[in-house]
């Protein structure tokens, strides 16, 4: 029994010997420095120029004890295993995790995982196509500032708008056609002009416009009346005539009808309507003419002119 005990105790203490010679982390022996084991692992972990490692995370083996292994398909993680003899019959292991960055593209908010240095080299990495016109911030050749990049999508386009050009109206005297008559010779049609415009949005938002150019599509088509200026003249009376501050009076026509007066002395005339009087027997004096119609073709202090009344198709 004592001899058992004894050997128990024996092999206890080569046991705790053992794990104290060889442990590495505290191995008096153990004079690696730290530097030369995160360089080596950086090396071993495969990073290039183009990547910012991080500081790994050191984890010592035990004799004996597995590593973790690494998962092909987890970007966001690079695990190497270092084997020395300077660190004993156990190792070390070294866990580089990638940063997290926030990417505000075209206002949906992504989060990505990389250890690239540029902005553009996370973009590519993680998937994100740019457009000739986005636009990143940082640049992408630059590093992001508080893990933070800016995509604002930009879009530039032509497209086009469509004016109505009014059509114009023109009134013109036809000697054909009877005094009081308008006939349209040629129908209005609206014109169409087509303007066009480079349009540039950001995030799908319109935040300019300039014009580029503009063509006329379809002149537009006058409408052209003929207003008849023929007189035509239903009978007609010789006389006498004179001026009243009243309507135009007359004895032949009735009132409403359009006559028209014109002074045989000159010749000049004068179109008016009967207002007042009526038919009714001749007396000698034919017809009184308003005051402004009379010092149309007349003399108002002559008192009295010589006319002759054409009666006109109204």
């Amino acid at each position: 029994m004592k001899k058992f005990t004894l050997s128990l105790i024996t092999l206890f203490l080569i046991i705790t010997f053992t794990l104290f010679l060889f442990e590495p982390k505290s191995h008096a022996a153990t004079t690696i420095d730290d530097n030369y084991l995160i360089a080596r692992a950086i090396v071993l972990a495969g990073f290039t120029d183009s990547d910012q490692p991080t500081i790994p995370q050191i984890s010592y083996l035990m004799p004996g004890e597995q590593p973790a292994k690494e998962n092909i398909f987890n970007f966001s993680e690079r695990i190497v295993t270092i084997f020395d003899a300077r660190l004993g019959i156990g190792g070390i292991q070294a866990k580089f995790i990638a940063p997290k960055y926030t990417i505000q593209d075209g206002g949906e908010t992504l989060t990505f995982s990389s250890f690239k240095k540029t902005v553009g080299d996370i973009l590519q990495e993680n998937g994100a196509v740019l457009a000739n016109e986005d636009q990143v911030t940082p640049p992408a050749d630059q590093s992001p500032a508080d893990n933070k990049i800016l995509i604002t999508r930009v879009s530039v386009a032509e497209i086009d708008e469509f004016l109505a050009l009014p059509y114009q109206t023109k009134t013109v005297d036809d000697p054909t056609l009877e005094r009081g008559k308008k006939v349209v010779e040629q129908v209005g049609r609206d014109g169409k002009k087509k303007l066009a415009y480079q349009v540039r949005r950001e995030n799908g938002v319109e935040v300019s416009r300039s014009l580029i150019g503009e063509t006329i599509e379809l002149e537009p088509q006058t409408k052209i009346i003929k207003n008849g200026t023929k007189v035509v003249v239903l009978s007609s009376i010789s006389g006498e005539a004179s001026w009243t501050n009243g309507v135009t009076a007359m004895r032949k026509y009735k009132r409403g009808v359009t006559i028209k007066v014109t002074n045989l002395a000159n010749g000049k005339s004068v179109i008016t309507t009967v207002g007042g009087w009526g038919p009714q027997e001749y007396t000698g004096r034919i017809l009184d003419l308003a005051r402004a119609d009379f010092g149309a073709i007349a003399d108002i202090g002559s008192g009295t002119a010589n006319v002759l009344v054409e009666e006109l198709n109204n």
